[in-house]
Protein backbone atom coordinates (compact mmCIF):
# COMPACT_ATOMS: atom_id res chain seq x y z
CA UNK A 1 0.00 0.00 0.00
CA UNK A 2 1.20 3.46 -1.00
CA UNK A 3 1.47 6.19 1.16
CA UNK A 4 0.85 9.69 0.73
CA UNK A 5 3.66 10.99 -0.05
CA UNK A 6 4.64 8.41 -2.87
CA UNK A 7 1.26 8.86 -3.92
CA UNK A 8 1.61 12.48 -4.15
CA UNK A 9 4.66 12.32 -6.12
CA UNK A 10 3.38 9.63 -8.71
CA UNK A 11 0.26 12.30 -8.98
CA UNK A 12 2.82 15.10 -9.81
CA UNK A 13 5.16 13.18 -11.76
CA UNK A 14 1.72 11.92 -14.06
CA UNK A 15 0.69 15.32 -14.42
CA UNK A 16 4.35 16.49 -15.81
CA UNK A 17 4.39 13.61 -18.47
CA UNK A 18 1.48 14.64 -19.86
CA UNK A 19 2.80 18.59 -20.31
CA UNK A 20 1.52 19.98 -16.80
CA UNK A 21 3.28 21.28 -13.77
CA UNK A 22 2.88 20.03 -10.94
CA UNK A 23 0.27 22.19 -9.59
CA UNK A 24 -2.04 21.07 -12.64
CA UNK A 25 -1.76 23.92 -14.55
CA UNK A 26 -1.17 23.88 -17.86
CA UNK A 27 2.05 24.30 -19.53
CA UNK A 28 3.17 27.64 -19.94
CA UNK A 29 4.70 27.10 -23.45
CA UNK A 30 1.02 25.63 -24.69
CA UNK A 31 -0.61 28.67 -23.33
CA UNK A 32 1.94 30.72 -25.15
CA UNK A 33 0.87 28.39 -28.31
CA UNK A 34 -2.69 28.92 -27.45
CA UNK A 35 -2.56 32.50 -27.56
CA UNK A 36 -0.65 32.60 -30.29
CA UNK A 37 -3.39 30.70 -32.13
CA UNK A 38 -6.38 32.65 -30.90
CA UNK A 39 -4.40 36.11 -32.01
CA UNK A 40 -3.53 35.15 -35.43
CA UNK A 41 -7.55 33.90 -35.72
CA UNK A 42 -8.55 36.79 -34.40
CA UNK A 43 -6.33 38.38 -36.68
CA UNK A 44 -8.19 36.87 -39.55
CA UNK A 45 -11.50 37.37 -38.28
CA UNK A 46 -12.79 34.05 -37.82
CA UNK A 47 -14.80 32.85 -34.82
CA UNK A 48 -13.61 29.17 -33.16
CA UNK A 49 -16.68 27.78 -35.02
CA UNK A 50 -15.07 28.71 -38.53
CA UNK A 51 -11.68 27.44 -37.16
CA UNK A 52 -12.80 24.29 -35.94
CA UNK A 53 -15.00 23.37 -39.23
CA UNK A 54 -12.01 24.08 -40.87
CA UNK A 55 -9.95 21.19 -38.94
CA UNK A 56 -13.10 19.06 -38.70
CA UNK A 57 -12.85 19.30 -35.03
CA UNK A 58 -15.37 21.26 -32.22
CA UNK A 59 -14.97 24.70 -31.88
CA UNK A 60 -15.11 23.32 -27.74
CA UNK A 61 -11.47 21.90 -29.08
CA UNK A 62 -11.00 24.71 -30.74
CA UNK A 63 -11.04 26.62 -27.61
CA UNK A 64 -9.45 23.77 -25.26
CA UNK A 65 -6.54 24.31 -27.57
CA UNK A 66 -6.20 28.22 -26.89
CA UNK A 67 -6.76 27.96 -23.25
CA UNK A 68 -4.18 25.04 -23.26
CA UNK A 69 -6.86 23.34 -21.48
CA UNK A 70 -5.83 20.65 -24.09
CA UNK A 71 -2.23 19.73 -25.34
CA UNK A 72 -1.98 20.04 -29.37
CA UNK A 73 -0.17 17.46 -31.38
CA UNK A 74 2.36 18.31 -33.73
CA UNK A 75 0.20 16.59 -36.73
CA UNK A 76 -2.82 19.24 -35.74
CA UNK A 77 0.00 22.27 -34.79
CA UNK A 78 0.53 22.02 -38.72
CA UNK A 79 -2.79 22.05 -39.23
CA UNK A 80 -2.97 25.02 -37.64
CA UNK A 81 -0.48 26.19 -39.05
CA UNK A 82 -1.38 25.47 -43.03
CA UNK A 83 -4.64 27.13 -42.60
CA UNK A 84 -3.80 29.96 -40.52
CA UNK A 85 -1.73 30.48 -43.47
CA UNK A 86 1.85 31.15 -40.92
CA UNK A 87 4.84 28.79 -40.73
CA UNK A 88 4.68 26.51 -37.21
CA UNK A 89 7.57 28.99 -35.71
CA UNK A 90 4.90 31.38 -35.43
CA UNK A 91 3.37 29.67 -32.77
CA UNK A 92 7.04 30.17 -30.45
CA UNK A 93 7.79 32.92 -32.10
CA UNK A 94 7.62 36.37 -28.94
CA UNK A 95 7.88 33.47 -26.14
CA UNK A 96 10.09 35.43 -23.50
CA UNK A 97 12.17 33.11 -21.85
CA UNK A 98 11.01 33.28 -18.51
CA UNK A 99 8.20 31.73 -20.19
CA UNK A 100 10.09 29.18 -21.52
CA UNK A 101 11.99 28.21 -18.47
CA UNK A 102 8.34 27.70 -16.81
CA UNK A 103 7.85 24.52 -19.04
CA UNK A 104 8.00 21.71 -16.49
CA UNK A 105 10.42 19.47 -18.64
CA UNK A 106 12.55 22.83 -19.67
CA UNK A 107 15.93 22.53 -21.10
CA UNK A 108 18.69 24.95 -20.88
CA UNK A 109 20.35 25.93 -24.24
CA UNK A 110 23.38 28.65 -24.64
CA UNK A 111 20.77 30.54 -26.82
CA UNK A 112 21.28 33.95 -26.60
CA UNK A 113 18.03 36.58 -25.20
CA UNK A 114 15.92 37.16 -28.03
CA UNK A 115 15.04 41.05 -26.61
CA UNK A 116 11.27 39.79 -26.54
CA UNK A 117 11.55 38.84 -22.54
CA UNK A 118 9.17 41.51 -21.58
CA UNK A 119 6.59 40.78 -23.87
CA UNK A 120 4.01 39.57 -20.92
CA UNK A 121 2.82 41.91 -19.26
CA UNK A 122 5.37 44.83 -21.05
CA UNK A 123 5.09 46.34 -24.40
CA UNK A 124 3.53 43.48 -26.46
CA UNK A 125 0.71 43.41 -24.44
CA UNK A 126 -1.07 46.11 -27.05
CA UNK A 127 -1.26 43.74 -29.62
CA UNK A 128 -4.00 41.56 -27.65
CA UNK A 129 -6.17 45.01 -27.70
CA UNK A 130 -8.89 45.82 -29.30
CA UNK A 131 -6.96 48.57 -31.04
CA UNK A 132 -4.50 46.84 -32.07
CA UNK A 133 -6.51 44.09 -33.81
CA UNK A 134 -8.44 46.67 -35.57
CA UNK A 135 -5.36 48.25 -37.14
CA UNK A 136 -4.33 44.78 -38.07
CA UNK A 137 -7.48 44.59 -40.17
CA UNK A 138 -7.69 48.21 -41.57
CA UNK A 139 -3.67 47.41 -42.79
CA UNK A 140 -4.80 43.89 -44.35
CA UNK A 141 -7.53 45.79 -46.38
CA UNK A 142 -4.98 47.81 -47.88
CA UNK A 143 -4.88 46.16 -51.61
CA UNK A 144 -1.97 48.43 -52.62
CA UNK A 145 1.18 46.36 -51.88
CA UNK A 146 3.24 49.67 -52.64
CA UNK A 147 1.14 51.88 -50.16
CA UNK A 148 1.14 48.71 -48.07
CA UNK A 149 4.83 48.12 -47.93
CA UNK A 150 5.07 52.14 -47.39
CA UNK A 151 2.86 52.38 -44.46
CA UNK A 152 4.87 49.38 -43.14
CA UNK A 153 7.98 51.27 -43.19
CA UNK A 154 6.87 54.84 -41.64
CA UNK A 155 5.50 52.67 -38.79
CA UNK A 156 8.80 50.66 -38.13
CA UNK A 157 10.70 54.16 -38.58
CA UNK A 158 8.45 55.98 -35.91
CA UNK A 159 8.81 53.08 -33.62
CA UNK A 160 12.48 53.43 -33.59
CA UNK A 161 12.47 57.35 -33.35
CA UNK A 162 13.94 58.81 -30.80
CA UNK A 163 11.22 61.79 -30.07
CA UNK A 164 8.52 59.20 -30.01
CA UNK A 165 10.34 57.60 -27.50
CA UNK A 166 11.77 61.30 -25.16
CA UNK A 167 7.57 62.11 -25.65
CA UNK A 168 6.39 58.65 -25.08
CA UNK A 169 8.56 58.03 -21.47
CA UNK A 170 7.74 61.34 -20.29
Amino acid sequence: MQNTATTNKTAKSRLASRGKNANGLPNPVDIHIGNRIRLKRQILGWSQEHLAQMLGITFQQVQKYEKAQNRISGSRLYDFASLLGVDVNFFYQDMPQNIAKQSPRYVSTTATPTGNEDIVGGKFDELKSERALKLLHIFLKINNPKVADKLFELLEVLSHSPYYADKHDQ
